[in-house]
Order: C-alpha cells, then structure tokens, then sequence
C-alpha cells in the first residue's frame, strides 16, 4: 500500500503532541481536582492531628491537676515506701473509683524504686513498672503521657486510653517520691477532635468547591487557547511539509541542472581545447606558405627595371598584407605556447631604456605623419631580467594603440621609472577613451572597444592579450586608466629581480 501521508518533515510523536484532545478540558478538570482534593486532604490532616494534640494536652493538664489537687491529698507518704495493706487497698479503691477526674478506668501508685505499691488491678501490686523508660522520665519530675491499651475496672474491657504519670513530692522542694498514674478513657480526646475534623471537613469542602469553581473558567480559557495552538502547530506542520516536499522537487532539479552544466562545460573545455589545437595547427600550417610568398615577393620587388609602376604598387600590397597575416600567425602561436604552458620566453641581461629609446625611434615616423607630438621621460635603471624581443614587442603594442586611437594634433607620452623595486613604465595618450563598462574586457582575445568599431580603425584584437601574456610571463602587472574622450594610460609594473627569483630559464644576451 502506497503512504499518502504528506511529509511534514517531524516525527510523528511530535506529530501526535499537537493534535487536538478533545478530553483536554476534562484531563485538566479531574487533575485540578485530584491536586485539590489530596491539598484537602492534607490540611484536614495536620489541622486533625493539631486538635488531636491540643485536646490531649487539654485533657492531661486537666487529669494532672485534679490528681494533684484531689488525689494528693488523700495519699501518705507510706503509700510510695512499701505495698500498701489490705486495708489501706480498700481505701485506695474506694478514692480511684470516686475520683473527680472524668473518664478513669485505671489507676495506681509507684514507688521511688519502680516497685507498684498500688494500682486498681490488685494481681500487680509488688510488681515492677513495666515501662522503665517512661517511669525514669515522670521520677525525674517531668509529665509524662502516652497513648496505650488498659483494662478498665468498670466494664472489664480492654480500651484504648490516655496514660498521664504525675510525679508526687514529699514537699514542694524535695525530690519525688512516686509516680501517681491514671489511666483515662481516649474517647474523651476523639470525641472533641471527631467534631473538630466534621466541621473542618464541612469547611474545607466548601472551600475547595469554591476555588474549583473559581478556577474552572480560567481552566476552560487555558484549553481553548491550547487548543487554537495546537491548530496552529498543525497547520504550520502542513505548510512546512509542503515547503520540504518542494524544496525536495527544487532541489532534484538543481541538482539535474548541475549535473547538465558540468557536462556542457566539459563540452565547452573539449571544444575551447579543439580550438586551441585547430587554432595552432592552422597558424603552423600558414606561416610556411607565407613566408614562402614573401620571400618570392621580396625578388621581384628587388629586380630592376623588369616591373612596371602599377605591378610593383601590387606586389607592395601583397607584401604589406602578407606581413600583417604573418605577424597574425605569430601572435595566434605565441598565445597557444602560452595557453599550452610552455614559457614562451627566453630571459636574459636586458636594458630597458635602450628598448624604449628604439621603440620612441621606430614609431616617430608614424607620429609625425599624424601629427601627433611622441615624448620620452626616462630615468636610468639597472639591467632587469626579461626577453628584450617580448618587451619590445610590449612597448611596440602599446606605443601603436596609442598613436592608433590619437587624432592629429594629440600626444603619447612614455615614461620609465623605478618605484618600490619595479620599473614602471607608462603610455599616456590623448585618444578616444575606452568606457568603463568595457574597460574588464580589454585584455580579452579579439575585443575591440565601441570606440575603435565606431571610429573604423583596424585591428586584431589580441595585442593587449598578448602584451598583458608577455607582461605576467616576466612577474609584473598591467593596469589601464581610461575614460571617453579623456585619453587612456596603460601602466606596466615588471620587478626588478634576476633570473634565480624569477625562476625561469633564461640565455645571456648581450644589451
């Protein structure tokens, strides 16, 4: 059977601790009651046992004080030293039996040596108390009472009485001279402490009836708002099962999603691999077939007098784009040396300024045909390690940028310099600008600013690529300044180190 139970994402205990009781309000009424009525309990107990305690004291002070005042002073001296005679007995029966004090059914005297001299039961008269303890305690001048069975000398059966020991003195200083015991009936304590605990349980049920009804209504409140509660778990537990059920379906197609976004991208890195292979195949494949046709070129070019004005204006062409597509084919090679991790460059001893100072003498031609003022402010480094071909290369890349994007009448600015252990060198134009939004885009392959597509001027889009290569290929950076209509300045920082902390290898090449 298939589980149609939505998933609520709890255990179904938690499940079953929110649902709703409808014997809730019931549950909470009969506990309420139980607690009530055990509290009831309880204070009726120790109230009880309270009155109990009182009306025994009660009772023995009064037991005390008659024996003492009616009983003392009808007994000898003699009555305590020895047991008494059969005719002092009688009397002695004849005082107990007619004693003031209420509720006797025993009696007795005991001398200084625990021996009975007396009591009601004659069979114990010369015997020894049977309670040493308690006899100790009561000769030692203090009251003693506890709660016993006897039997009494009227009805002859054995009830549960009240036993009070008063200690008898010769004088009121001397030291006691018996025990005088009275045995006196404990339904005279249970009588008054039965009427005491009827109305104290009349009172506390009354009581405990009104608080019951007084908490009853807010019983009933506290249900009612655990109940909506409890409405409210259950329906947050429906919505967040809902949630999980889908966040599951949200997450297997995430997961569906990236599983095809890793597959395309290894289709992608196949792809951009094949292109990189393709892309070096055909640029090893042209470079001989043009150089073959320049080399051909060149001789007719140098033949004299064979070629009339317009054929060798054509074979200037030829020759012309033939260079530029060669110079393409060794850009497109270099950057698959560099994208295959091979160096690409061969280090050695280089003069910086030199290589600028060739490079402000190269492209002067060019600057003046434009009208374009070419400036050099170089300071003296020391030689650096690098590829004098590969930096010529950087500095001719972003010396014919410059003049490139310049109009008649503007100005390019090298400058060289030392900072922080780097040669720092800087091409500062007066040109079209490039925006700020394609400025992280400028030493991608093929990217052509909007500027240069708009003002018709041709290129490759891969000098910068190469030139920001070759810079990271000698241990340095490249950063450009630039804003439309401002001008642009390509700033290239390359260290100061030799070959040992560059770590490449390196041939000695003479400056």
């Amino acid at each position: 059977m298939v589980d149609t139970t939505p998933d609520t994402g709890l255990e179904p205990s938690a499940i079953a601790a929110i649902e709703p009781r409808p014997r809730l309000l019931l549950r909470f009424a009969l506990y309420t009651g139980v607690v009530l009525l055990g509290a009831g309990l309880a204070i009726a107990w120790l109230v009880n046992r309270e009155v109990a305690d009182r009306a025994g004291r009660t009772v023995a002070n009064q037991s005390r004080s008659i024996a003492l005042g009616n009983l003392r002073s009808h007994l000898r001296i003699s009555d305590f030293t020895k047991p008494v005679t059969p005719a002092r007995r009688a009397a002695l029966d004849e005082l107990f039996r007619h004693s003031t004090v209420p509720g006797v059914v025993n009696g007795g005297l005991v001398g200084a040596d625990g021996t009975v001299t007396y009591t009601v039961d004659h069979q114990r008269i010369g015997g020894k108390s049977r309670h040493p303890k308690i006899f100790a305690q009561a000769l030692a001048g203090k009251l003693s009472q506890r709660v016993t069975y006897r039997t009494s000398w009227r009805t002859g059966r054995n009830l549960k009485v009240l036993q009070i020991l008063v200690p008898v003195r010769a004088s009121l200083s001397g030291r006691p001279i018996g025990v005088i015991g009275v045995d006196q009936d404990y339904k005279l304590v249970a009588v008054g402490t039965g009427d005491a605990a009827t109305r104290l349980g009349v009172i506390l049920a009354i009581a405990l009836l009104l608080l019951y009804m007084t908490l009853f209504p807010i019983m009933n409140r506290l249900t009612r708002q655990l109940a909506a509660r409890n409405k409210r778990l259950r329906e947050l537990a429906e919505e967040r099962g809902r949630l999980f059920e889908a966040e599951r379906g949200a997450r297997a197609e995430a997961e569906s999603v990236q599983r095809l976004l890793a597959e395309q991208n290894d289709q992608l890195r196949e792809l951009d691999r094949l292109k990189d292979e393709f892309v070096s195949l055909v640029s090893h494949e042209l470079r001989t077939p043009l150089t073959s046709i320049r080399g051909y070129v060149e001789l007719l070019l140098e033949e004299e007098g064979q070629l009339d004005d317009d054929q060798r204006r054509f074979l200037e062409i030829v020759n012309r784009n033939s260079e530029r597509l060669l110079a393409l084919v060794a850009d497109l090679l270099f950057l698959a040396q560099i994208d295959a991790g091979k160096p690409g460059i061969e280090l050695g001893r280089v003069d910086l300024n030199r290589i600028v100072e060739e490079c402000i003498e190269a492209s002067s031609p060019v600057a003046d045909s434009k009208g374009i003022d070419l400036s050099l402010q170089a300071r003296r480094l020391p030689k650096l390690e690098g590829d004098p071909a590969r930096l010529a290369q950087v500095l001719d890349n972003l010396v014919s940028n410059a003049l490139k994007f310049t109009p008649s009448g503007g100005s390019v600015e090298l400058r060289l310099r030392a900072e922080d252990g780097q040669a720092v060198l800087e091409v500062q134009d007066t040109g079209l600008g490039i925006p700020e939004e394609e400025q992280g885009q400028l030493f991608e392959r093929f990217f052509r600013s909007s500027s240069s597509t708009e003002a018709a001027i041709p290129g490759t889009g891969l000098g910068l690529t190469i030139t920001k290569a070759i810079v990271e290929r000698h241990g340095g950076t490249i950063e450009v300044e630039s804003a439309p209509n401002a001008g642009t300045t390509v700033r290239v920082r390359l260290p100061l180190k030799t070959k040992q902390e560059l770590g490449l290898p390196s041939r000695e090449i003479a400056a």
